[in-house]
């Protein structure tokens, strides 16, 4: 049995993904800003599709984890949103931002401020969401654990849980290549 000879080229075009291959997609999350224009911000994957379940060919092969950076406009607001599979992670790399933490079931909405190179890890099961208090455009890493993460909800009622609901199945349409 001969063995297949390794290649750093075949290996740099299935396992690196470089800027300038990137584009900020301002579009992934444009049903929120639909609902509030605070909510508009941008993504740019570069490990699995996300939550978001979108086709975007141009980034590695998720195996266990999904990675992406996203773009903070002055002012903006990433809605509370829940997990129920897979823990989130928020790094940020440029600016300050506040991060909103709210047990389910719980009205109080707990604020903690990061600052560069801060790190906020939520577990499954808890309420995040993220808010640019700042007149500078914030930049943060977003990893989620899980290859197709479950899509997140909302607090219930919420305009944005109606939206997801009527989602989901777009969402699976997607995944399932339909």
């Amino acid at each position: 049995m001969s063995e297949e000879k390794f290649s750093v080229e075949a290996f740099e075009k299935k396992y690196v993904a470089r800027l300038k291959d990137r584009s900020l997609d301002w579009n992934v999350l444009k049903f929120q800003e639909e609902i509030d224009p605070k909510y508009k911000r941008a993504q740019m994957r570069y490990i699995g599709r996300g939550a978001t379940a979108n086709n975007d060919s141009n980034v590695i092969a998720a195996e266990h984890f999904t990675l992406s950076t996203m773009v903070l406009p002055a002012g903006c607001e990433g809605p509370l949103h829940l997990h129920d599979d897979v823990e989130e992670v928020f790094f940020i790399l440029k600016g300050s931002v506040t991060a909103l933490i709210q047990e389910e079931g719980k009205e109080e909405v707990h604020e903690i401020v990061l600052n560069e190179r801060d790190c906020i890890s939520s577990p499954p099961g808890v309420y995040r969401g993220i808010r640019n208090d700042s007149d500078e455009e914030a930049l943060m890493l977003v990893m989620l654990g899980a290859v197709k993460p479950n899509l997140p909800t909302y607090p219930k009622g919420s305009a944005l849980e109606e939206l997801r609901i009527q989602r989901a199945k777009e969402r699976e349409a997607i995944i399932n290549g339909k």
